[in-house]
């Protein structure tokens, strides 16, 4: 079984429909003007592939660097 699963590592699990809305509303805020839905969708997926590629380049920095020397 992979031991990075949110279930095996305590971690909680954050979909991009628990982070729309907060995204929306950041998007609304920051330009003054009500922002169309699909707009914040796409923002909301750029975030959370954003997110998991500065976890995955995290993990395989530390796994390297942990690594023995061959």
């Amino acid at each position: 079984m992979n031991s990075s699963t949110a279930l095996n590592t305590g971690g909680i699990t954050v979909s991009a429909a628990t982070l729309e809305p907060a995204v929306s509303w950041a998007l609304s805020a920051l330009v003054h003007v009500p922002v169309p839905e699909s707009v914040s969708v796409l923002v909301t997926g750029l975030l959370g592939a954003a997110i998991h590629a500065g976890i995955d380049f995290v993990k395989n920095r530390a796994s390297a660097k942990s690594a023995p020397a061959a």
